[in-house]
């Protein structure tokens, strides 16, 4: 299976700045975030501006979401690289591998032929 990663590097980051970046990192708004944690947009804003520490709850719950330790995420003076996965295109990918063969043709064709249309767009400019 692929998977699909993005490095992060929390060098030398506190707390909130690492749950900034982790979620930028992740392609999500702090709505998005906030959804998969079942906390309120402020609680989360409040977190990433420094104003609010989180519960142990919460920290668990980013750990999951970001696929990250305790340690990348509460430790300041820990030097970690972060590899963030695209757990939505995951999901998409082992689904997909799920279809027959003619449905992964079909799919197959679709994508190439999205790829080709952007290419020619690309090389116009």
């Amino acid at each position: 299976m692929v998977n699909l990663q993005t490095t992060i590097e929390l060098y030398s980051m506190k707390f909130n700045e690492k749950i900034k970046a982790l979620r930028k990192a992740s392609g999500m708004n702090q709505q998005d975030l906030a959804d998969k944690l079942h906390i309120h947009v402020t609680h989360l804003s409040k977190m990433e501006n420094g104003h609010l520490l989180p519960s142990i709850d919460i920290v668990q719950r980013l750990m999951k979401v970001f696929a990250v330790s305790a340690d990348n995420l509460l430790n300041d003076n820990e030097n970690s690289v972060v590899e963030l996965q695209n757990h939505e295109l995951n999901e998409q990918l082992m689904l997909i591998s799920q279809l027959d063969e003619d449905e992964k043709n079909a799919l197959v064709k679709i994508i190439n032929s999205m790829l080709t249309k952007k290419n020619e767009r690309f090389i116009g400019r």
